[in-house]
């Protein structure tokens, strides 16, 4: 758990669960993508099902390493972060499980929600049989927010009376969204914060990642990361700097009162582009959750830089004239504001590129000189 980067409060409340001996059966991570939220309910999951959990050097329980649990387990990527790859009491439940499910209906849907088969038959009917390492079972659902309204009343079901078989059942919820969840879910789950990560670490991760990258580039690289190293990695691997040399510039041109007609057609071919580049490399991925994805990145492009830009114009405002402030300020919320309806009407399934079209004319109105 301490390989956890920039979440010690956290792994803090994690840990004293253990080493209390007083595990919630139902545990919500929420936060902000990209910060850790994943690992470290895999890491928590490799300590729950540790046979002899030790105490480390700060006094924190840890997995010992060398149980029969342990050994199924494999280090992988950054720090000794667990991987689930073939533990038979560890079941990962997200929506692409349904492109293996034996009916063909639930395969053939679009894998943008969480069916309601998926949690019968990936978590419901295996959590009420007994572990096979005889040390009870850990179930992490990510992605939680997209389980549809009938799923998440059958996994209340479960939350209200959890199996006790063989050590007992720990399900672990995943969502940056925990207000999509019912309230009688949240309010019987352990809620554990996960917050953005500190520029240290997203510094280092860039020293290591993008060391080639010039200044500028680097720092918008952070602005936009904003503390999630998912983030970052998503903007490198599609070279999303790309995406800010040719999009921003256009919103700068609209605030300097220039038409700027090819705008939204160039955010829409990016989107595009991006998903169908997902779609190819994640061969069950669902095109219109990846544009959907995609364009949630671009209007994150767009209010990063209106921040920015009211970074700016703060700092060159006199602080004894607030009229003046507000009217420099104005026009770039406005434009905020403008993306939050996007973003609102694209989970409306809206066409991408009216969308597009649309948010422009919007922003050439609020920047308008």
């Amino acid at each position: 758990m301490d390989a956890i980067l920039g979440q010690p409060r956290a792994i803090e409340q994690l840990t004293a669960q253990v080493s209390a001996q007083r595990v919630h059966h139902a545990q919500l991570f929420f936060g902000p993508q990209g910060v850790g939220k994943f690992t470290a309910a895999r890491a928590f999951a490799r300590l729950l099902l540790c046979h002899s959990p030790e105490t480390d050097l700060t006094g924190r329980r840890a997995a010992c390493g060398g149980c029969a649990s342990c050994r199924v387990f494999h280090t992988g990527g950054e720090g000794d972060t667990p991987d689930a790859d073939g533990h038979p009491d560890l079941h990962v439940v997200n929506k692409e499980l349904a492109a293996f499910h034996p009916d063909k209906k639930i395969r053939d849907r679009k894998q943008t929600t969480i069916p309601v088969d998926i949690i019968r038959d990936a978590l419901i009917k295996p959590a009420f049989l007994a572990p096979q390492l005889n040390h009870g079972k850990v179930f992490i659902v990510d992605e939680a927010h997209l389980l549809r309204h009938d799923g998440q009343n059958a996994l209340l079901k479960v939350l209200e009376e959890p199996p006790t078989t063989g050590g007992g059942t720990t399900i672990i919820l995943i969502t940056p969204r925990e207000d999509a969840l019912l309230p009688t879910i949240r309010s019987r789950c352990q809620r554990t914060a996960f917050v953005p990560l500190p520029n240290d670490v997203v510094d280092h991760y860039l020293d290591q990642h993008a060391a080639d990258m010039g200044p500028r580039g680097r720092s918008w690289l952070a602005a936009f990361a904003a503390g999630s190293l998912g983030r970052a990695r998503l903007a490198l691997d599609h070279d999303l700097v790309e995406w800010a040399q040719v999009v921003l510039p256009g919103f700068d041109a609209l605030a300097q009162g220039r038409p700027e007609g090819g705008l939204g057609p160039a955010m829409e071919a990016r989107i595009k582009a991006f998903a169908e580049g997902w779609v190819k490399k994640h061969k069950q991925a669902s095109k219109e959750a990846a544009n959907k994805n995609a364009a949630g990145l671009m209007f994150r492009l767009v209010t990063t830089h209106a921040r920015q830009q009211m970074i700016t114009a703060a700092a060159a405002c006199d602080p004894a004239d607030p009229d003046a402030a507000d009217a420099a300020l104005r026009p770039w919320t406005t434009l905020i504001d403008h993306v939050n309806t996007a973003e609102a009407r694209l989970a409306s399934n809206v066409h991408l590129g009216m969308l597009c079209d649309g948010l422009v004319a919007s922003a050439a109105g609020a920047l308008r000189p």
